[in-house]
Order: C-alpha cells, then structure tokens, then sequence
C-alpha cells in the first residue's frame, strides 16, 4: 500500500461524485446516479479505512494545485476519521433512496434532490480535506446552499419557511466564522490551518476572545446548540427523510470537525472558553432531551434528540478545553486528550444511530401518511423485520450497553471521577466537573425515556388510524435493511468500545492538537465492552434456555384480551402526550405549552351534561422570548429606514458618492 494509491482513492471517490451529479442533473438518469453514488461511496469507505490502518496519523498532502487560490487537498487523522463515517452512512442513505425516491417520486423530483445530494456530500467532503480558509468557507457554502434546496424539496409552505429559516441561521454562521477566519489571519483567507496556532499566538487578548466567540456561534449554530438551534427542528422533520438523515447524521458532525480543527488550535484562550463551551453544551443537552421527551412529531422528536447529543458532545469538549486552561501539568493534558478522543467517538455512533433513526421515520411515515406520534400504532405486527431493525437503531440510541453510545458517556465519567481526587484542580473546577457528570446522568435518563416512548408508541399496540398501509414488508426490504447495517454498525462499536478507543487514544495529542512528552495513561475504560457483550448473550442464552425447559409442558390458550366485557381499541392505549404527561409537569417553566379545555352543554336543556374539549400545543419557549422580539425591532429598523428608498435618483447617487468617500477614508 503507497500514499499513491490512497491518493487514488481519493480523486476516484470525487470523480465519482462529479459523474454521479451529472447523470442526475443532465442525463436525468437518477436511478443510475444513486447507484453510482453508491459505489463511489463504498470506495470512499475502503480508502479512509486503507488511510487508517495503513498511514495514521500521517498528514497526506494529495494534491497542490497554487493557480486555484493555494488549494491543498489534504487528509490527517481527524478528517479521515470523518471522511469515513461519511463515506459509509451517505453509501447506506443512497441504498436507501433508490427504493425512497420510487415512492415520493410524485412529491419530490428525483433527479433534481438526487443532484443536490451529491453535491451536498461533496461540499461536506470538501470541507475535510481543505487547506486553507478560502477553500474551507467554499465548501461550507456548498454543503450549505445544497442542503437549504433539499429543505423545501417538496416546495409546501411549511418547508420553504423553514429552508428560509435554515438559510438565515446558517448564513449567519457562515459570516460568524469567516470573521473569525479574517480576524485570525489578519485578512488573508489564503492562511493554512497549520498555522492556526501561531496565528492566534500573535493576536491581542481582546481579539483571540473575539476570535474564540465567532467560532463558537458558527459552529455551534450549525451543530444547533441551544440558543442557535431553532432551526433544526423546523428544517429536518421537513426535508425528505433520506435527506433528514444525513442533515442529522452527517452535516451536523462537520460543524464538529470544524470546532475541534480550529478552536483547539488556538492557543492563549481565557480560562472561561471552556465553562461557556460546557454552559452551552448542557443546555442544549438538556433542552434538546426536554424536547424529544415531550414532542409529538416523530421527525421532530429525532431532531431535538440531535440538539441533545450535540449538546453531550459540545460538553465534552468543554471539558476538555476548560482543562487545558488549569493546568499544564501532562497527566491533565493526557486526560484532556482523551476526553476529545471520547467525543469523537459519540460523534461516529451519533452519525450512525441518528442517521438510522431518521431513516426510520420515513418507513414509519409513508405507511401512517403522517409525522404524529398520535396516529401510529401497530406497525411491529405489520412489518416484523422493519420494527426489529428500528429497535436496534432505538436501542443504540440510548447510553446503554453493550451499544457504541454508552462507552463514549461512561469513559468521559470515569475519568472525570479520576480527576476529583487530582491536586491540580480547584475546587471550583471539579464543582463544574462534578455538576456536568451529575445533569449528564439525567440527560442519559430522560434519553432512553424519549426513545421508549418513540418506539412504544409507533410499533406496539393498535393503529390508532384506519389509513395505515398493509402491504408487504418485502417491497420496502431496501429501506429496512440500511437500517439494521446502521444499527449493527453501532453495536459493533460497543463491542470493540475498548481497542478502538485504546487506538484513538494512542493519537489523542494529535486529535486535540494537545501535545504531551509523557506516553498515554488516561483511563479508556475498566470496562472490557467485548466481555460486556459477552455477559449479556450468555445471560440471554441461559434465560431462554430456562424459559424452554420450564414451560415447554405448560399449555397457553390466546384469547384476545379481556377488559370487563368492553372491546378492546386504540383510545384505551397510552398516548404520546399521556406518556410523557409527567416529565412536562415536572419541567413546565423549561418547555412552551397553551392548554386549552372547553366545555359546552351537550344538551342545550340540561347544563350539567357537558362535552368537553383538550388541546395541547407545545411551543418554543426560544423562539418566543428570544428570536420573536429580535424580529420585531428588526422590523421595526427596516420601517424606519425605508424612508430613504424615496425613489428619488439623486438620493441614490448621494448614498453610493457617501460610500466611497467612507470606503476611501478606510483604505487610505
């Protein structure tokens, strides 16, 4: 295996793309250009994993072409890592589309949204493997613009106010991070982001606070942490599903990349960066989960739960940032590493369940016709494989073992309890460690509590609806089987928790840009998750064998279900909004809610017979307090400035001959 070779790879794998965009926009061939998507990203797939085994954590420079503004595609481990998740989710969400586009091919142009998604993964490719600044905030635009079209696929009103509103949030970003860009390199664009540290080394401390601030709302706006998140749960339940996935899955966990690319670059940060960074990460862990907890959109729910991973992993970070700025000494940088190591690996689980759980909801969704929790109902006895392959991807979604999700929380805890006995900390820096175990404990909780609730009530029990599709499970087998691939693939994380972490860890200096003289000592985990695994099949095992052995002479009769002579139907099971009844009672000044009861006479001679009415509509308490009131002064500037749009040429002229006098006064 040569570097030229990977190199290979690697033009093969965006070659493929262009291709793939070109049989979907030209030839109008979307059926060939999703399964050529396909491919080039299973050949993506195997050279990131070639790169890993065979040339991590070396930086590969694959080609240098200075007549197009310095370009440099470049590949290290951090955008390997990155590069290979995308590659292989984006490859399962093509399998997917295939049979999804089919069905909406009347709501959605497939060849149009088939364009758009491979231009969408490039941008995201692109900004991995970019050099410099310019070609960075290039890509990012892609990725972005890209993903704004495929909102409002389905051109209804509901979806193109919500691209708009995305459109707005993530230009806001964008302008946020190209001026940090701008300030860092003191206007040149052209800077290499090896450089980020000396860069920032020569910045005033007012400025790298500046810096620092930009950063943090770009990426975090992006990555929807709370109070920059209000568009994600408008703008992913309404993008196509397929889509919604790798929005959720994948684009988020390039705001990431990003934030752990430059920020943990930077040098001379105040000692507050990192409590903000935790702040704002428990925040939106805790919203985020608030929120999916008590949502009654399917699409919805998953993307409030994606606020609440985001939130875990900001807080990580954090962590690992407000470490970095107690102490120097190498047993707190090693620790600090390795909390960026575990960060990373919830990113490549969250990846793979969220991309998997969105998935889901599209199966789910075309055969209710609707997003409502409150009509499901049933769909396990109707599509067995389907609802199996929907638990594992609910399970893995959960901080449970022997899932991938559960190593990447309990190894930030475990050495996180280390550190409560370190001298090197005060006490106020181990009270914010110790607060942000404790709130993490109970975001893990209401977690698995919002994905039962999801699960429950959309597969088990009744229909709640007389509209639900009953054809054959085996004409959607290619939406159900990236499912269960997802699913799995999260599993055999959890399984191998322990040596992929150990190997992430031998490179966690190079991952959070942290060097340390001593070797790597942090705490991967006491826990053996292969033994993990093991202990729970043998457990399973031996509970089924006992259950054979015992009741195999006890006579079952199955009679359907007894309720005091009333038949039995759908009103009489537990309701989304009754399920998660008592978490809104207990948190109702953290969530938005009108309630409204009527009641009226049922009989007009009789008042004392009365029909009543409930409604419950959840609201966002953010958009209320916060965006709503930025809107109206906004609007209340622009009346007030319209007043110079008098139509009258000689004002035009007087504007643009201010304009440059300003702009000459500024340059000269």
């Amino acid at each position: 295996m040569t570097i030229d070779s990977i190199a290979f790879g690697f033009f093969v794998y965006f070659f493929g793309l262009f291709f793939a965009g070109c049989f979907a926009l030209f030839g109008g061939q979307w059926k060939k250009s999703v399964q050529l998507f396909v491919l080039v990203n299973v050949i993506g797939f195997i050279t990131g994993i070639l790169y890993l085994f065979n040339f991590a954590p070396k930086e590969i420079v694959l080609a240098s072409w200075n007549w197009l503004f310095d370009f440099a595609p470049t590949i290290n481990l951090l955008s390997a890592i990155f590069f290979t998740v995308i590659s292989g989710v984006s490859a399962l969400a093509g399998v997917y589309s295939m049979r999804y586009l089919e069905l909406y091919k009347e709501t959605y142009n497939p060849a149009l949204t088939q364009f758009l998604t491979v231009v969408f993964v490039l941008g995201m490719q692109g900004v991995l493997l970019s050099n410099n600044g310019l070609a960075f905030m290039f890509f990012w635009e892609v990725m972005s613009i890209s993903s704004f079209f495929l909102v409002m696929a389905d051109k209804t009103s509901q979806s193109v106010r919500a691209a708009f509103l995305y459109f707005i949030m993530t230009h806001l970003g964008a302008s946020a991070i190209l001026g940090g860009f701008l300030i860092l390199s003191g206007g040149n664009l052209f800077f290499n982001f090896a450089d980020v540290a000396a860069l920032s080394g020569n910045l005033s401390p007012m400025l790298v606070v500046l810096t620092f601030l930009l950063f943090l709302f770009g990426f975090g706006s992006k990555a929807g942490l709370v109070p920059f998140h209000v568009w994600l749960p408008e703008a992913h339940p309404q993008a196509p599903s397929n889509i919604s996935a790798l929005m959720s899955g994948l684009m988020l966990k390039v705001a990431i990349f990003g934030f752990i690319k430059i920020v943990f670059a930077m040098t001379n940060l105040p000692d507050w960066a990192g409590i903000v960074v935790i702040a704002l990460g428990l925040l939106s862990a805790l919203v985020g989960v608030l929120y999916a907890v008590v949502e009654r959109d399917m699409k919805r729910g998953f993307a409030y739960s994606s606020i609440e991973n985001m939130g875990i992993i900001f807080t990580m970070l954090g962590i690992s940032i407000y470490l970095l700025s107690q102490s120097s000494d190498d047993s707190i940088v090693i620790i600090s590493n390795i909390i960026v190591v575990f960060a990373i690996f919830h990113a490549i689980n969250h990846a793979l369940f969220k991309t998997a759980l969105f998935l889901s909801s599209g199966i789910i969704i075309n055969r209710f016709h609707s997003k409502r929790l409150e009509v499901m109902g049933g769909l396990a006895k109707i599509m067995p494989f389907f609802s199996f392959a929907f638990l594992i991807a609910i399970l893995s979604a959960s901080p449970l073992p022997p899932f991938g999700t559960f190593y990447g929380e309990w190894g930030l805890i475990e050495n996180a309890i280390s550190l409560l006995s370190s001298p090197l900390l005060s006490s106020v820096a181990m009270l914010i460690i110790f607060g942000s175990i404790a709130l993490m404990g109970l975001i893990g909780g209401l977690a698995i509590f919002a994905m039962v609730k999801i699960f429950g009530i959309s597969m088990l029990g009744l229909p709640r609806t007389a509209h639900i599709d009953e054809r054959s499970e085996k004409t959607d087998f290619m939406l159900s089987v990236p499912v269960m691939t997802l699913g799995l693939g999260v599993l055999i994380l959890g399984i191998f928790a322990k040596p992929i972490i150990g190997w992430l860890n031998g490179y966690g200096n190079i991952l959070a840009t942290s060097p340390s003289d001593e070797s790597i000592s942090a705490i991967t985990s006491h826990l053996s998750s292969s033994m993990v695994f093991l202990i729970l099949v043998i457990f399973l095992a031996l509970t089924y064998a006992l259950y054979n052995f015992f009741g195999k002479n006890v006579t079952e009769r199955e009679y359907k279900t007894w309720d005091c002579g009333q038949s039995i139907d759908a009103t009489m099971q537990y309701s989304a909004t009754a399920f998660s009844g008592p978490i809104r009672f207990f948190f109702l000044h953290l969530l938005g809610r009108d309630k409204v009861l009527k009641s009226i006479a049922a009989v007009e001679s009789n008042i004392w017979i009365r029909k009543y009415t409930f409604s419950l509509l959840l609201k966002s308490v953010w958009k209320d307090k916060l965006y709503q009131p930025i809107a109206g002064i906004l609007n209340f500037l622009a009346q007030r400035v319209r007043v110079i749009q008098g139509g009258r040429i000689q004002y035009y002229l007087l504007f643009v001959l201010g304009t440059l006098i300003v702009t000459l006064i500024i340059v000269l």
